[in-house]
């Protein structure tokens, strides 16, 4: 039984995604080593996001704002979800929870 999530079937949506990453992979499929340096280039780039999404919560607190416009944090939700399904919602909750710690992550 095929559970369906977003915009179809989990495995519909995987069997895109393989394919879209086969457009991308000029040696065809990846080795190893290829992804590691994929896996350290999203590490990159979630700390690089938690980084940004703190600076706006300091300045958001100096101005007497509330730390986090809810509904900015609603639509990351929605196109995390119809982009990776209920996957993707997971994680950004990951990277939303990240963004409010008081310490940086991995320390």
């Amino acid at each position: 039984m095929s559970e369906t999530v977003g915009n179809g079937s989990a495995p519909a949506r995987l069997a895109g995604l393989r394919e879209l990453a086969e457009v991308y992979e000029p040696g065809g499929p990846s080795e190893p080593d290829e992804l590691d340096r994929l896996d350290e280039q999203l590490i990159a780039l979630v700390l690089l996001r938690v980084r940004e999404a703190r600076g706006r919560q300091l300045d958001r607190r100096a101005s007497g704002l509330p730390v986090s416009p809810l509904a900015r944090e609603n639509a990351m939700l929605r196109r995390y979800g119809q982009a990776l399904g209920r996957e993707g919602t997971a994680i950004a909750l990951a990277v939303l929870a990240l963004s409010r710690q008081q310490r940086p992550p991995g320390r």
